[in-house]
């Protein structure tokens, strides 16, 4: 059974696109983009700001682009396509964490 996931994956890619893309970068201009955990965003900070958020937007694109393929195929209930995209906006509010501290 196909489910309409077009909301899921909006909010996947909102969560762990825009707005971690957004708040990372804020918190590199606070702390340094050597404070970064994953290697390949120090990396993408070291190119410049607007890549990092380029590049981590277009990778989360794909990844909720297929979001709706891939939770039909294992018939995942509607919360985990949301409880993914909560997860993405608790990262958020850590970055703001970093930036406001």
């Amino acid at each position: 059974m196909t489910r309409d996931r077009s909301g899921e994956a909006a909010a996947i890619f909102t969560s762990h696109g825009v707005l971690d893309a957004t708040t990372t970068v804020l918190a590199a201009r606070a702390v340094g983009p050597h404070a970064e955990a994953n290697p390949i965003v120090r990396e993408l900070l070291a190119a410049g700001e607007i890549a990092t958020v380029v590049g981590m937007c277009a990778c989360v694109a794909v990844a909720a682009a297929a979001w709706p393929t891939a939770a039909d195929a294992v018939d995942a209930p509607r919360w985990v396509g949301f409880a993914i995209a909560t997860i993405g906006a608790i990262v958020a509010a850590v970055n703001l964490v970093v930036v406001f501290a």
